[in-house]
């Protein structure tokens, strides 16, 4: 996966709906910051590792913790969060990732868990307007669902 992918998504979305859309590609490590989502936003997100997708989720503009913390965070609050869901796998999980590093995914915490997602796994970002709908949201997060199938999606992943 890489910029001219999400490019073609984004054109993709856009030929389909009219509706403009914006990407932020986010390679693993110092990139990897999570963008603010405006009160005129919203958006689709994705977590991936070389060509794996992992979490595909979206957040509508009153929810800018889903956006930038909740898969960032392991914590007991939080209900169905992407470190929950891979930490509960983490033998599969782990086949994804060099063997050099296994033992430090075994030791994750609470500490850690942020930094080792942005070090580890790339994200992008595809918004749009939040006048949209939200049927045009679930639109673009099932087209890039189409694309990068996730391992981690929906509630029965944790």
């Amino acid at each position: 996966m890489n910029q001219e992918f999400a490019d073609k998504i984004r054109d993709d979305f856009e030929k389909l709906t009219g509706v403009n859309c914006t990407i932020q590609f986010m390679e693993m490590g110092e990139s990897h910051i999570p963008t603010r989502l405006l009160s005129s936003e919203q958006g689709v997100y994705i977590f991936f590792r070389n060509q794996q997708s992992f979490k595909v989720g979206k957040a509508g503009s009153n929810s800018q913790a889903r956006w930038n913390s909740h898969h960032y965070n392991l914590d007991e609050k939080t209900p169905s969060t992407f470190p929950k869901s891979f930490m509960a796998d983490l033998d599969n999980f782990k086949s994804y990732f060099p063997e050099e590093i296994h033992f430090e995914m075994e030791n994750l915490n609470r500490e850690s868990i942020k930094m080792w997602v942005r070090n580890n796994l790339s994200r992008i970002e595809f918004k749009i307007s939040s006048e949209e709908s939200k049927i045009v949201l679930n639109l673009l997060e099932a087209l890039v669902q189409f694309h990068f199938p996730p391992i981690y999606e929906g509630r029965q992943s944790n």
